[in-house]
């Protein structure tokens, strides 16, 4: 039934009837009343939904990974900002030699200007410690080596 493109009236009784011509008629429609203006075109069913649950679970890996690299990469700016600010710590620091009086050593001080708390210190206490027990171990040896009556060495001739 072609009605040459354009659409037609149709008289049906008491009820005029516009047969559209832009609706192509499917099998296994159904008839209806309406306007034209009301009327609906059914469209074509496309491709099946396919829901692939791998493509979502990998999805999800790829944002845990994601959220876990913004985290370690946070954690590494921290941990380089305490780093700085440690360095920058140390580069403020008064250093001074002083000669240790019990083990007449050069010592190497480093003191935090602010406090005056020695930071660090080369050689440290307990290496001191052991230069002056050593020392009145070598002088106590010294002395009980020596004999109580001093022998005079004379020149010869």
């Amino acid at each position: 039934m072609d009605f040459g493109g354009a659409p037609r009236t149709i008289a049906t009784g008491a009820v005029q009837a516009t047969v559209r011509t832009d609706i192509a008629i499917q099998p296994g429609s159904a008839p209806v009343e309406l306007p034209a203006e009301k009327t609906v075109q059914s469209a074509a069913a496309g491709e099946a939904v396919r829901l692939d649950i791998r493509a979502r679970s990998d999805e999800k890996r790829q944002e845990q990974a994601q959220h876990r690299q913004n985290q370690d990469d946070a954690v590494n700016r921290e941990r380089s900002e305490a780093a700085y600010q440690k360095q920058e710590r140390r580069e403020a620091v008064e250093r001074r030699l002083v000669i240790d009086a019990k083990t007449h050593s050069i010592v190497l001080q480093k003191r935090d200007p602010d406090t005056g708390e020695t930071v660090e210190q080369l050689p440290d206490e307990t290496m001191l410690k052991l230069r002056a027990l050593s020392r009145d171990l070598i002088e106590r040896a010294r002395e009980t080596a020596a004999p109580s009556t001093s022998h005079v060495v004379e020149r010869t001739a």
